[in-house]
């Protein structure tokens, strides 16, 4: 019989292990989605690392995400509560570390995904798990920049029951944060081709591979 600490441990060790991927594949990154002429852009900051494992903590979110990537978060410093349950995070965290492929294989990009507390104007899912997105906002409701940001980690099979509608996606781009262009194309559609109304965006090379 597994003890509650030994479940709690459990998710721990999850923790630690999704922040180690995060860290190295999306934080610091941001992704370049395009799907026809339209486009959106996702920045995996590394404050809405919390917001995906499906627990609560008295910690700020930049220090949850610290002690997590460096293998120090304790188990006293998550708790989880009827709005977060023990089940809900064992059922994520699987999915967290392969959060990746959302940006690395061929997705669906859902609109207007409605959950019981939110309306998703986005959302990325691989018909396995969804990632909803939101508006990179201040706290009076203000637009910073047009980034989008990872808010929910959805682990079922009727997102795409609950969204308006969805497309896949033709191609994927990706840069560091730090990068004024998108240096690499991670998924392509090579049916496709680039539409013209991201060329400010992405590094002029790509237009010329695709003579």
């Amino acid at each position: 019989m597994v003890t509650k600490t030994e479940k709690k441990n459990a998710i721990r060790q999850n923790i630690i292990d999704s922040a180690a991927i995060y860290s190295k594949n999306l934080a610091g990154k941001t992704f370049l989605y395009v799907y026809g002429e339209n486009f959106f852009e996702v920045m995996f900051s590394i404050n809405h690392f919390l917001h995906l494992t499906g627990v609560e903590t008295g910690l700020s979110a930049k220090d949850f995400y610290k002690n997590a990537k460096k293998g120090k978060l304790s188990s006293n410093q998550f708790y989880f509560t009827e709005r977060h349950p023990y089940a809900n995070a064992r059922k994520k965290l699987p999915c967290l570390k392969r959060l990746p492929e959302l940006t690395s294989q061929m997705v669906c990009v859902l609109k207007d995904m409605q959950t019981a507390t939110i309306l998703y104007k986005l959302s990325v899912t691989n018909l396995e798990f969804t990632l909803g997105l939101t508006e990179n906002i201040d706290t009076h409701g203000k637009k910073i920049n047009d980034y989008f940001l990872p808010m929910s980690l959805r682990v079922e099979d009727s997102s795409v029951k609950k969204s308006k509608d969805g497309e896949i996606v033709d191609f994927i781009f990706a840069k560091d944060a730090c990068m004024s262009q998108y240096n690499k194309l991670v998924v392509q559609d090579t049916k496709k081709n680039i539409p013209e109304n991201i060329r400010y965006l992405i590094d002029a090379g790509f237009y010329h591979k695709a003579k």
